[in-house]
């Protein structure tokens, strides 16, 4: 968030940075009308442009909506005693500029897991005092700043984190993590996360300082789960931070879980590991499969059902998208690479720290755990 004092650390793997900052606490200015706004952008699609703001920007978001971006997340609050503002106005800024309206909580809990579900509580309450329709996304931002204690253990972070989440949840709103690359490697057990909540992350890596207009993935942070990317705090010249939805965003989940049209553009991609076919709902088609190597049509970009991640491959039809792009997963040793009998393969060691597509679950050969990274060649799972 630019919203605070910046300081910079480097990512995992990449000459990335991310943005990590303090919190600095203003006046509470309630509002007083209790309005809640109604909402005219319901959803927008993957790779969609949005902006985050708090106190230290302007009330209106119409320059970033000119600019081209989709939706705006508003700071409404911090710990239990802190509420921008400005987020009434900003809210109703998005809404008037036709923007999904989002908003975030900067988090004071630490691993504490029942100031979390307090702070999660007085979020929500910030949130509804503000005009964000129910439904919404209410992000956690958790990082270094205003005391916030980032070395409290990454699973008991992890599990206060939840405990915020679920609490955003049991209101009726979506929840969202937010922080840096390098506090989610390293602070927090995100995978523990990602399960209760798959595909939550909004994740700060940031491939240099000052200007960013379009975000280059080759920077982007390797781990699962993300749904929103904030690239950079000085998009298109604006000085707000530019952030890219990495998969369809909607109020009450509906879009996140809907079917791209058939008729938006198809894209070429082979699978990778047999792959069953299933239905919008998540369930498998009888009958129904495509064999490894097998070249399909994929319609749109990836859409989330169940929290699954599958590609749409025709009417109703859908397939795993592990199955065809794989799951990322970093090594931690340096990596042979072996056949399907187990006999190792002349082919050069991988180096550790090196980003690797495996497919499908662990398979056993010759009493080892192995994961499959294309055909006839595996690595073992202890490598990872």
């Amino acid at each position: 968030m630019r919203i605070r004092s910046k300081r910079l650390i480097k990512t995992i793997g990449s000459a990335s940075i991310i943005l990590l900052a303090s919190g600095v606490a203003v006046p509470v200015i309630s509002n007083s009308q209790n309005v809640v706004y109604a909402a005219k952008k319901k959803s927008v699609n993957a790779r969609s442009y949005g902006v985050d703001v708090a106190v230290y920007q302007s009330s209106s978001v119409k320059s970033s909506a000119n600019a081209g971006a989709q939706f705006a997340i508003v700071k409404v609050s911090e710990g239990t005693s802190y509420r921008n503002p400005k987020a009434s106005a900003q809210i109703a800024s998005a809404q008037s500029n036709s923007m999904l309206p989002m908003a975030y909580h900067f988090a004071l809990f630490g691993a504490n897991k029942s100031r979390a579900v307090a702070e999660a509580k007085y979020a929500v309450a910030s949130a509804q005092a503000s005009g964000l329709p129910k439904g919404s996304y209410i992000a956690c931002d958790w990082e270094t700043g205003d005391g916030n204690v980032v070395t409290g253990g990454k699973t008991a972070s992890a599990n206060a984190i939840i405990a915020f989440m679920q609490q955003i949840k049991d209101s009726g709103y979506q929840p969202l993590l937010y922080s840096g690359a390098y506090l989610l490697n390293h602070n927090i057990n995100t995978a523990k996360v990602t399960n209760a909540f798959p595909n939550s992350l909004w994740v700060a890596s940031y491939a240099s300082m000052g200007r960013i207009d379009t975000p280059n993935f080759s920077y982007f942070p390797s781990m699962n789960g993300v749904i929103i990317w904030q690239f950079t705090d000085n998009w298109r010249g604006l000085n707000v931070d530019g952030n890219i939805s990495l998969l369809p965003l909607s109020i009450n989940g509906s879009a996140s879980s809907q079917a791209p049209s058939t008729n938006e553009v198809s894209t070429g991609k082979t699978v990778m590991h047999k792959a069953y076919v299933y239905d919008q709902n998540g369930q498998r088609v009888a009958g129904k499969s495509y064999a490894a190597y097998t070249k399909v049509q994929v319609i749109g970009g990836m859409v989330a059902i169940n929290g699954v991640n599958y590609y749409q491959v025709g009417e109703n039809s859908y397939i795993k998208v592990d199955n065809v792009d794989g799951t990322k997963r970093i090594l931690k040793n340096k990596a042979f690479v072996y056949n399907k009998k187990g006999k190792l393969v002349s082919s050069p060691a991988i180096s550790q720290g090196t980003t690797v597509s495996t497919y499908g679950g662990t398979v056993t050969i010759n009493g080892d755990k192995y994961y499959r990274i294309q055909k006839n060649r595996y690595i073992k799972a202890s490598d990872f």
